[in-house]
């Protein structure tokens, strides 16, 4: 039985104590039919995520300070954390940010981790679409700003992808150039040419979350993050998980959808950052000339949510003073979308599919979503992490020659080498099977 309110009385009329601590009113029912109060039902959330930390600080603990700090400390680790501002990733970041102030609290003069979160803004709005104002987007960051006044939150557009190296944009249809040429075009107005140009809404939507995941790699390795912890629930790995397969990605589903060490392109530049010199953040001031650490070669990627349904978190955000859900569009809060309108089918994405189901699956079958992260967790990696000879130029995930040959469908050599006659390319991109099927339908 997945998480939900229950009413403190039972059958009896008497209310139930918490299973756990024994003292207080139990109004939470969890999964095998335990009751537990809000205290408790709060440390379970947020020690499943610390286990996962602790976890992820013994694989990567940094080494003792030699310098002018206490002699044998180890300097704290640092996290990047992708923020969608929904609520998988809304509950890791207050998570995060409680057990720092519990640390500081217990006086602890340095926490064991510092954090910085981002989130990507997406700017690249098709021509259609009216643009989102700008003073609502600073609302609705500033709102997160002002509940999380210690974290270290950073704004960074979708569009900055475009200064990436770490992108094969040659796979990607080229924009068409501005009529004026003293009016160029700007980079989200050429990111949306270049959405617009996809064949379909679920390849625009894909290309769209990996250019967010590379974004927040290059983030993490130039701000020098030991890890990126993303806010991925049990629900929201079994979406991905269907989601990649049925795009063509099940040969990269342990690196995509299983915790671990991933490649850092050792082409990405640094001196074109990912994220803007003028990027608001929180803190006063930086430096005018930031000097690079030198680009470390892996990145261990985690998601401490992992264990948790999406609706134990909901939840858990529910019950924090003030509600976090209420920082919360209205889509992630109210009842289930499966029966919302749709004009067309057209406009829904294999992953607003697998949502809408996945949302029914979880009220009623729990147990059915956990077994699908469960098996894709047994699946290991081959080999380790591939080179990057051996890469896709758009998701980054391991290329398998021979089952993208066998399954290539009506996607043949012949049409690839078309496109590459075409735009007058050196050489044909090298793209796994999914992410040919997301350029070229």
């Amino acid at each position: 039985m997945t998480t939900t309110a229950v009413s403190p009385a039972d059958a009896t009329g008497a209310s139930r104590p918490c299973n756990r601590c024994k003292e207080q009113e139990g109004t939470i029912e969890l999964r095998v039919a335990e009751v537990v109060c809000k205290s408790c039902f709060a440390y379970y959330v947020s020690s499943k995520a610390i286990k996962r930390l602790e976890a992820l600080q013994r694989e990567t603990s940094a080494p003792r300070s030699s310098g002018s700090g206490p002699r044998g400390q180890r300097r704290p680790q640092r996290y990047l954390v992708g923020l969608s501002c929904g609520p998988s990733s809304t509950a890791l970041l207050h998570v995060l940010t409680e057990n720092v102030r519990q640390q500081r609290a217990r006086g602890q003069k340095t926490a064991r981790f510092e954090y910085i979160a981002v989130h990507v803004v997406d700017d690249a709005l098709p021509s259609s679409s009216p643009a989102l104002d700008s003073a609502e987007e600073t609302s609705y960051v500033s709102a997160y700003r002002a509940r999380f006044p210690d974290a270290d939150l950073l704004s960074v557009p979708l569009s900055s992808a475009l200064a990436l190296q770490s992108i094969d944009w040659t796979a990607l249809p080229s924009p068409p150039h501005s009529p004026d040429p003293n009016s160029p075009f700007s980079p989200a107005q050429k990111l949306s040419s270049i959405l617009a140009l996809l064949p379909s809404a679920t390849s625009r939507a894909d290309i769209r979350r990996l250019l967010v995941r590379h974004i927040l790699v290059a983030t993490a390795a130039q701000r020098n993050c030991d890890a990126l912890l993303l806010g991925h629930s049990t629900t929201s790995l079994a979406e991905l998980t269907l989601s990649e397969t049925a795009k063509g990605r099940g040969f990269s589903l342990p690196f995509l959808v299983n915790d671990g060490v991933v490649p850092v392109p050792s082409r990405l530049d640094m001196t074109e950052a990912a994220i803007p010199s003028n990027t608001d953040t929180n803190n006063e001031s930086h430096p005018s000339t930031p000097v690079h650490p030198p680009v470390p070669t892996t990145l261990p990627i985690y998601s401490p949510l992992r264990e948790l349904f999406r609706k134990e978190l909901l939840t858990y955000l529910s019950y924090t003073t003030p509600p976090l859900t209420l920082l919360l569009p209205l889509s992630e809060t109210g009842p289930a979308t499966t029966n919302s309108a749709v004009v067309s089918h057209r406009d829904l994405s294999i992953d607003d599919v697998l949502s809408r189901y996945f949302s029914t699956v979880e009220a009623s079958y729990p147990s059915v979503v956990a077994n699908v992260v469960r098996t894709t967790g047994k699946l290991s990696r081959s080999d380790g992490p591939p080179s990057e000879k051996t890469t896709c130029g758009l998701c980054g995930a391991g290329l398998d020659a021979q089952g993208d040959e066998r399954w290539r469908g009506e996607i043949g050599p012949d049409i690839a080498d078309a496109d590459v006659a075409r735009d007058g390319l050196q050489k044909k991109p090298q793209l796994c099977y999914g992410c040919e099927r997301s350029v070229r339908g």
